[in-house]
């Protein structure tokens, strides 16, 4: 870019004014800019006309398969400005990641344009994410004697539907689902309109050209009125009834928040017997009634990208309990479209807001599919005509340590463009749950949305789908493929069938790159504490409480957890009963084995655990720390089955006392790697059960105690920058630990970020690692 008039330096003869005249007088220039990032669907080009056309510069503007492509000309002083004022000129939502500048031959033309680009080329530039409804479409909304005075798909050139509904790069109108709708005149006048806030805005729509609402109740009666049809909505909902929304990105199951009967209803019909739900606040201030924010956490609840936020919940609050049982976070979205907002005004209270599915099907998106997939858990449908071409959930947020944390990367966040250098064409598929995949082409590098656990066949053709939707929007096929090591992972299979050159690579040293990539380390050595639930170990067993000191893409296991089994191996996920067992036989407790009482609340099966145990091939050897907390969780809340992912973890830190100060230590054995044994913190807290030390002060001890072991190990590396990876770090409680820990002892401690510290941000790491230069 050409430098500012104050950068020139002090050596010119000529004054200040004398350069103006001189600049004034001289021959026009021409400039041509390229914008890469997130710079299509947010209201850049009409942004970027307004202000060429008000320096007097000539030029034009097009979205291309490259980005945001610019060229004005005219006189030097005006272009300059003009390049000194496009960054701030730009919608807020704008993301710029690269911009090249460079001079070109003047064309002498007349005026400055907006145009259409029909570049075939591969795709460079991020595709578009979808933004929610924005305050100025709301206002409209609310406003009798508007034209779109209570429209429920009302948008912008700042917000609405863009990835969800894009057919084909650039971001045109006409390769989008609302080329189905043509512009009334009254829309085309507005579209035409420089001074209209919907110039040029490729969503517009209105009443008369459509899309429009319908509604259908279960016994197939339909209503065409679409104020009519939130009438048979609302009293739906007020009955105890469960609708489905079709929302931005598919169906969304609404029940009434503060009516437990319903919850319970929408839990049995969708198979979900406990796994928290979150509840869609009809306003900011409903929000606040429901629940503690803190201004990191309203800024994340208010953004365009409109996720859940998990937020301190407020006990007392109209929320029923069962839509979070047992925990002390709460996850709250707003309203992400005018639909949902009128909606939420005809109900007058908030609802819970979770995935149009059966619990661990695919996210429905079609009408038709809706009504047949969703028929034995719905009362009515909401429809609308607006086509979705591709699915995408809910993102899900949470603020750790001030910064936001992505734990589910879906709508409104992904496609992520990644800070990835590289060359190559390629494609990382992620792991097994909460699968994602990720992909590098033409130097550009994105990860993509939350597609959800590949156990399932329904699953496993939805994730196949996304990969060749992906190929066809962003027009690459890539020459090689990484996946995770785990011979038995559908993503693993899948890559050996997809494409020859397969990089297999470990599960851990994934996560570690993925955290590398997050704050840009990957040209740097770092300690990478990566804790989850599973991975496949380089030795073959089951890792998961990984130290590992990264550097020029290779890993060393510096330290980790001491081993254990898992009798009956996945039962013990599901029965962390067992867990338990194993850890009390290892500290010479078999004994207090029978105080667990097992599903049938029966004491449990010592003799048969003890066998078990012994048969490695029923019982894998494990360092995971996610189910050593489990195992924990076990003996201090007396709750021996989990029914979803990290519940019983989730419930150990939804109950620790913040104000318990105590902590249960764990011990550092030598060698390489080195150890740290768990065997002492179980040894205490079975003495403070047997003293009956209350479970909300051994909880608390418990994560005071882990995070102490995890700076003392980092303690032995104090020059390298220590970056936590894994799902265990979703745990605010654990990593705010670690890292006020850490700042005592001056080591530099990484929290997590918009790349998710899960196995959805596992491909992020596999493209690092395979293709990153």
């Amino acid at each position: 870019m050409r430098r500012p008039l104050a950068e020139q330096g002090s050596n010119a003869v000529l004054s200040v004014s004398s350069q103006r005249e001189k600049r004034e007088l001289a021959a026009p220039v021409a400039t041509k800019i390229v914008l890469q990032g997130r710079v299509q669907g947010i209201g850049a080009r009409p942004a970027i006309y307004r202000l060429a056309t008000c320096l007097d510069l000539a030029g034009e503007v097009r979205n291309t398969v490259r980005g945001v492509e610019i060229v004005v000309e005219g006189l030097p002083l005006q272009v300059e400005q003009f390049l000194h004022q496009l960054r701030s000129a730009l919608p807020i939502a704008a993301e710029v990641m690269q911009e090249a500048c460079c001079d070109v031959p003047v064309s002498n033309l007349r005026q400055f344009s907006i145009i259409k680009d029909a570049d075939d080329d591969a795709i460079v530039t991020s595709a578009p994410v979808d933004v929610a409804v924005c305050a100025d479409c709301l206002a409209e909304v609310w406003r009798p004697g508007t034209r779109r005075y209570r429209y429920a798909l009302n948008s912008c050139a700042s917000c609405g539907p863009r990835y969800s509904i894009i057919r084909r790069m650039p971001f045109e109108r006409d390769q989008t689902a609302m080329a189905d709708f043509p512009l009334c005149d009254d829309c085309l006048v507005e579209y035409r309109n420089v001074d209209d806030r919907r110039f040029h805005a490729q969503t517009i729509s209105c009443p008369q050209c459509g899309p429009r609402l319908w509604g259908v109740t279960a016994d197939g009666k339909m209503q065409q009125d679409q104020e009519a049809a939130f009438e048979l909505a609302a009293l739906s909902l007020l009955r105890g009834e469960v609708v489905a929304l079709k929302g931005v990105g598919g169906y969304q199951l609404l029940v009434d928040a503060t009516n437990r009967q319903a919850v319970a209803q929408l839990r049995q019909r969708k198979g979900r017997p406990s796994k928290p739900l979150a509840v869609m606040a009809p306003a900011k201030a409903d929000a606040h009634r429901i629940a503690h924010i803190d201004a990191v956490e309203r800024n994340a609840l208010t953004s365009s990208a409109n996720p859940i936020v998990l937020l301190k919940a407020k006990r007392g609050s109209e929320i029923v309990d069962a839509v979070y049982p047992g925990l002390d976070t709460i996850g709250v979205l707003l309203p992400t479209t005018p639909l949902h907002a009128l909606l939420l005004e005809r109900v007058g209270r908030p609802l819970v807001c979770t995935s149009g599915n059966r619990e661990g099907a695919p996210l429905a998106f079609d009408v038709a599919a809706a009504e047949t997939e969703l028929a034995d858990i719905c009362d009515l449908w909401l429809h609308h005509n607006r086509p979705i071409v591709r699915p995408i959930d809910d993102s899900v947020v949470r603020v750790i340590g001030g910064k936001v944390v992505a734990l589910r990367l879906a709508r409104g966040l992904a496609p992520l463009r990644l800070e990835l250098k590289s060359s190559a064409s390629g494609l990382a598929l992620g792991g097994e749950m909460k699968s994602a995949a990720a992909f590098c082409h033409h130097g550009s590098a994105v990860l993509g949305p939350h597609v959800g656990d590949v156990s399932n066949l329904a699953t496993q053709q939805r994730y196949r789908w996304h990969l060749a939707d992906w190929e066809t929007l962003y027009r690459f096929s890539p020459h090689g493929v990484a996946c995770d090591q785990h011979p038995g992972y559908f993503t693993s299979r899948m890559a050996a069938e997809v494409r020859s050159n397969v990089q297999p690579l470990q599960h851990h040293h994934a996560h570690a790159a993925a955290a590398m990539l997050q704050h840009a380390f990957l040209d740097q050595e770092v300690l990478a504490v990566v804790w989850d639930g599973t991975g496949y170990g380089s030795d073959q067993s089951i890792w998961g409480g990984e130290f590992l000191q990264v550097a020029d893409k290779q890993f060393q296991r510096f330290a980790h957890l001491r081993s254990f089994v898992l009798p009956g191996g996945e039962a013990a996920i599901r029965e962390p009963w067992r867990i338990a067992a194993a850890l009390l036989e290892q500290v010479g407790c078999g004994e207090l084995l029978a105080r667990i009482p097992t599903e049938d609340r029966k004491p449990a099966p010592v003799a048969m655990i003890r066998q078990i145990a012994g048969n490695r091939t029923f019982s894998p050897v494990t360092t995971s720390a996610g189910r050593l907390l489990d195992g924990l969780a076990t003996l201090i809340l007396q709750r021996t089955h989990s029914e979803y992912e990290g519940e019983l973890p989730m419930r150990l830190e939804a109950c620790a006392d913040r104000d318990e100060r105590d902590s249960y230590e764990l011990a550092i054995e030598e060698g390489q790697p080195l150890q740290l044994d768990w065997r002492p913190l179980v040894r205490r807290l079975i003495a403070d059960i047997r003293a009956d030390v209350t479970p909300p002060r051994m909880a608390m001890r418990v994560q005071r105690g882990l995070a102490a072991a995890i700076v003392d190990v980092c303690r032995r590396r104090p020059e390298l920058p220590v970056l936590l990876a894994g799902g265990v770090f979703q745990n605010r409680l654990l990593g705010e630990l670690v890292a006020e820990m850490a700042a005592d002892e001056a080591l530099s401690v990484y929290l997590p970020g918009i790349i998710p510290p899960g196995d959805g941000g596992l491909a992020a790491g596999q493209l690092a690692l395979a293709f990153g230069e």
